[in-house]
């Protein structure tokens, strides 16, 4: 259940950074770093999910499915 909390975070986190650097890119006409700053914190947290959800796979905590069918199942 943990795990679930730490993605949904995780994605709120990304949604909220690229929302905030939207933000800082129409209000501050290319005056600031506060657009780059907030672009560098959304590609660190996807980043750190993907090697976070990497992880867990490795260990075995979750298993993908669907992508590839499995041996023994039908096609389509």
């Amino acid at each position: 259940m943990w795990i679930k909390v730490v993605i949904l975070l995780a994605f709120a986190g990304i949604l909220l950074s690229l929302g905030s650097a939207l933000l800082f890119l129409m209000k501050d006409q290319g005056d600031s770093r506060r657009t780059l700053k907030a672009l560098t914190l959304r590609v660190g947290l996807s980043v750190g999910l993907f090697v976070f959800i990497m992880v867990l796979i490795a260990a075995g905590v979750i298993e993908p499915h669907g992508l590839i069918p499995g041996p023994g199942t039908p096609p389509g």
